[in-house]
């Protein structure tokens, strides 16, 4: 079954859909508006058509009814005609969507198997490439927790000219990585903020998400 995972968790809902269809069961199930047919018209490429298709499939799904995904200017999602603020995140094969009806979420998702050893230094401190470098065989997937973590952060945060190394920090132990459960904090200017975040490992996945409370 292409939809994985769906949870509500208090107000907060989400999902994850792995796209197994052909192009044309996702093209039957979208359930497209006049502005999003256009809109799709425009795409050439199948991936890139495929995912698009499958986020409204999967919005449809948690919310049981079509809704019409818009863009403010700086990119950012939201809803129109929908008491609900989203997120949205994509990997290859798969999309996540987390929605709250007052709260601002935060989503991210990726490779659990991405190298990124090369660009860490560019979006974590010191302390956290210190902290991925304790254990060789799971290096790997902490940085990518660490990228996840702080893309689901930097989604909440309307603020711009953000930057990860130092805005942004990440803290994790290993009981955290047990529980799933782990802080990152948002500082800048006279801004400080405590984030709390919750993670899944799946099918060679890392998902990371989280809610804005205020």
């Amino acid at each position: 079954m292409p939809l994985i995972l769906q949870q509500h968790i208090d107000q907060s809902i989400l999902g994850l859909w792995k796209i197994t269809e052909e192009l044309s069961e996702l093209e039957d199930q979208a359930q497209l508006s006049l502005s999003d047919a256009i809109a799709y018209s425009s795409f050439s490429s199948e991936k890139r058509k495929k995912e698009w298709l499958t986020t409204r499939v999967l919005l449809n799904k948690l919310v049981q009814k079509p809704c019409l995904i818009k863009h403010h200017d700086t990119g950012r999602p939201y809803l129109d005609s929908s008491d609900f603020n989203i997120s949205i995140s994509h990997t290859q094969d798969f999309v996540a969507i987390l929605l709250h009806p007052t709260l601002t979420p935060g989503i991210d998702i990726e490779q659990s198997t991405r190298e990124i050893g090369k660009v860490a230094p560019r979006f974590l401190s010191a302390k956290e490439l210190e902290w991925c470098s304790r254990e060789k065989t799971s290096q790997n997937r902490d940085l990518m927790l660490h990228w996840c973590a702080k893309e689901a952060i930097f989604k909440m945060i309307k603020s711009g000219n953000i930057e990860f190394s130092t805005d942004i920090a990440i803290e994790i132990n290993d009981t955290d990585l047990e529980s799933g459960r782990i802080q990152g904090v948002f500082t800048q200017n006279n801004t400080y903020k405590q984030i709390s975040l919750e993670f899944l490992e799946i099918d060679k996945l890392i998902l990371v998400w989280g809610i804005r409370n205020d």
